[in-house]
């Protein structure tokens, strides 16, 4: 692991180590630090694909009536024109979002503790020590990128809103925290479950594509 930069002034305040809004204690260490890819908040929180289909879908059926209806196909065209005008700027506003999204958001593993530094408008920093976490669900994609699903214990929670989009799908009455489209999720939830592993946890190995990660029963998470 590179040696944690030194601390710097940054739009969340100054962060004695990026991602961490205060020097580590005695005795913990830094093990892991990542970022949601870009392309991965654009594709599954933005849908930006399903965006672009519907808007090419919209010309193609102006273009098609207006060929059906014996209609000027000019006209008809320059409909269409107009329509990928306005889905080539909803693709720049929603790839735009997905880029802050992503350069505003910071995971952390320590050996005591996940801190998910997140939040455009509103950053704030959400501590889950490794006692709060129940389970562990590694969902791998063949590019590399995946998401590491956590489970929570009943009796610890964390807003939604506050997760938002760094949890599972809807899971709004019990959200559960992720780390969402990181690279090499593989080798980031090897480090997770060593790490819950060396901190006590009681081993728990679940979801698709989940390698043998220790995950741990007991405290608090606090966001």
């Amino acid at each position: 692991m590179k040696k944690p930069a030194p601390a710097r002034l940054t739009e969340h305040g100054l962060e004695p180590i990026p991602g961490l809004p205060e020097a580590l204690p005695e005795g913990e260490v830094l093990l892991w630090q990542g970022a949601p890819a870009w392309t991965e908040i654009a594709q599954r929180i933005f849908l930006i694909r399903w965006v672009m289909a519907y808007f090419l879908f919209l010309a193609g059926w102006d273009i098609l009536n207006a060929a059906l209806g014996g209609a000027s196909m000019t006209a008809a065209i320059g409909s269409a024109a107009v329509l990928l005008l306005v889905g080539s700027i909803a693709i720049g506003i929603l790839t735009l979002l997905a880029k802050v999204t992503a350069k505003t958001s910071v995971y952390s593993i320590t050996s005591r503790r996940l801190v998910l530094r997140v939040g455009v408008a509103l950053p704030i920093t959400i501590n889950i020590p490794f006692v709060a976490i129940a389970g562990a669900d590694l969902r791998n994609r063949k590019d590399g990128h995946g998401d590491i699903v956590l489970d929570l214990l009943p009796s610890h929670r964390i807003s939604w809103i506050a997760l938002w989009p760094h949890c599972a799908g809807w899971s709004v009455g019990r959200p559960k925290p992720m780390l969402r489209g990181v690279a090499e999720a593989t080798e980031v939830a090897r480090i997770l479950g060593e790490a819950v592993a060396n901190a006590g946890g009681a081993a728990i190995s679940r979801g698709q594509n989940t390698p043998e990660a220790e995950m741990p029963n007991g405290a608090t998470a606090m966001a």
